[in-house]
């Protein structure tokens, strides 16, 4: 598939979109009673037809059968990975002892009496048919060891299945393929630590808290909020805090994914370039180390769907491949479903690729149109202008550029925020163009921060980190009392909970219909994702 009106091609699209298609599929009905044998002859046999018709007159055929076999092998990948997502009534609760391997450990909140997160079961000598499963666990603090990531523990507790109609976190628990969870557990016997590397990236970020808390011992709430936006810590905010972000629709922030990873990268390439580091060599490095900055913070999923295609629109440039950000893009999510399925199910995977999305297919267009309009000085030759002349034309071009960016992220994330967050936030418009330069700005200092202080400059790491904190300041309170005025955010839902997800896939076709057809030509200019927004709200919307 590819945009005529952009020149972006990314054929990964015939693969990637009918693949998801059959997880969809997969998610929600089961395998047929014949077994998975008839359907992998069947996604066979669509791939020898699409080799065999590949030089043929009309390439429908062969699309058309590749884009079969992908949907057949996406329904059966999900099933043969997970092949317990359809079995929701199981035996009642029941005590039992298991041994996990912790994947997550949720951040909790001080003087919390128990430590929560994500584990697969390796050992269940009761009942086998646990074996390999994910399970949600809860452990007392106070009765044994604390979980960590990638450590091995034996743990006893009572095991009930995830009801199946699930809402809210149980929805999120259904979606990473968790069917039963353990609560009031204790840990009995640490089985296996976690590995050296984990050990190294947890001390790591000891470290990277203690440079960052360097200087702002006076100020906790400033520390607080430039933790958050540089490790991803969201459990420290305050109440206040997170309702001020989320109703303006900028909470997005606080979690390391495409925002934090783009920036640090960029930091890393500038730094290696002021060391002039050759640009190949640059990127080799860069990589490895914004992989291991991505490691050090958690390893989200956010995160590591951000390094992909980073790392994919990076090596292509240097090793001259042909690519382009939408390419880059498709790649990274094929990458992404194939390591773990369950992701496309995740809110996260969902609003940061139909975001993204938005923003290649109409975001660089709309800006670009615009731009062309901006003439401020069309009756001055551009050799008689002055220096303010130019200022005028380049801030103006910019903030267009900021203006389009904005308006499309709008449209993009609307369906979501109502969908996932139950707020309707006509301030993000605004807000956003306001709070992500501000965040950029926090997110570079800190970076500089970081890398003065892991040199051991701990004074001047100090004096970045007071001036992150006084634009940190500025922000909050900027934030507190904007969300205060009326119009800001209205609390609203879809009349049916599967309209989130089908609205967000709406206007990411739409986006991708109006840039393969020429937006302006075809379409009624960018008019039509406004228009299947409205409609949404219009029909699907309920407030208040």
């Amino acid at each position: 598939m590819s945009s005529p009106a952009l020149h972006l091609r990314a054929p990964l699209l015939w693969l990637l979109l009918p693949m998801m298609a059959g997880l969809v599929a997969a998610q929600h009905w089961p395998l047929p009673a014949s077994g998975p044998r008839p359907l992998l002859g069947l996604a066979l046999g669509g791939v020898v037809a699409a080799v065999m018709t590949a030089h043929r007159l009309r390439p429908w055929c062969w699309r058309l059968s590749l884009a079969s076999s992908m949907a057949v092998f996406g329904f059966l990948f999900l099933h043969l990975r997970f092949p317990y997502l359809h079995e929701w009534a199981g035996l009642p609760p029941r005590e039992v002892t298991v041994v996990l391997e912790v994947k997550l450990v949720f951040p909790a909140a001080p003087g919390s009496r128990s430590l929560s997160g994500l584990a697969t079961i390796t050992d269940a000598t009761a009942d086998e048919r646990l074996h390999g499963r994910r399970i949600y666990y809860s452990v007392i603090r106070r009765l044994g060891p604390l979980p960590l990531r990638s450590g091995t523990y034996r743990v006893q507790g009572v095991l009930e299945p995830l009801p199946a109609e699930s809402a809210g976190f149980n929805d999120y628990l259904a979606n990473v393929g968790v069917r039963q969870r353990l609560t009031r557990a204790r840990i009995l016997e640490v089985v296996a630590t976690p590995g050296r590397f984990v050990r190294f990236c947890n001390a790591a970020e000891r470290r990277l808290q203690d440079i960052l808390g360097a200087g702002l011992a006076d100020q906790p709430a400033a520390r607080s909020l430039y933790r958050a936006m540089l490790l991803g810590e969201k459990a420290v905010l305050s109440p206040d805090q997170q309702n001020a972000f989320v109703r303006s629709g900028t909470f997005h922030i606080f979690s390391i994914s495409g925002l934090h990873v783009a920036i640090i990268s960029f930091a890393l390439q500038m730094l290696l370039r002021w060391l002039r580091v050759p640009r190949r060599a640059a990127v080799i490095i860069a990589l490895p180390l914004l992989w291991l900055y991505v490691q050090v913070t958690g390893g989200s999923s956010p995160a590591m769907r951000a390094f992909l295609m980073i790392a994919c629109l990076l090596g292509a440039k240097v090793f001259r491949l042909p690519s382009n950000a939408l390419a880059a893009l498709a790649a990274s999510a094929l990458l992404t479903l194939l390591l773990d399925p369950l992701q496309l199910f995740g809110t996260g995977f969902q609003m940061s690729y139909a975001v993204v999305a938005a923003l290649i297919l109409m975001g660089t267009p709309l800006g670009e149109k615009w731009v062309a309009r901006w003439k401020p000085f069309a009756l001055l030759p551009p050799s008689s202008w002055r220096w303010w002349h130019h200022q005028v034309d380049e801030q103006g071009r910019e903030t267009i550029r900021k203006l389009a960016t904005g308006w499309t992220a709008f449209l993009a994330s609307t369906p979501a925020g109502i969908g996932f967050f139950g707020l309707f936030s006509p301030g993000s418009l605004l807000a956003n163009l306001v709070i992500i330069p501000l965040s950029n700005l926090i997110i570079r200092t800190g970076f500089m921060s970081l890398v003065i202080g892991l040199v051991g400059l701990t004074p001047l790491s100090a004096l970045l980190n007071r001036v992150a904190a006084l634009v940190i300041v500025f922000t909050d309170r900027l934030l507190q009392s904007g969300v205060a005025l009326p119009g800001i955010f209205f609390t609203a839902e879809f009349r049916t909970p599967w309209l989130a997800s089908l609205s967000l896939a709406l206007m990411t076709a739409t986006m991708l219909a109006g840039a393969a057809g020429r937006w302006a030509r075809r379409y009624g200019a960018y008019w039509l994702p406004v228009i299947v927004l409205a409609l949404l709200i219009i029909f699907g919307v309920k407030f208040g």
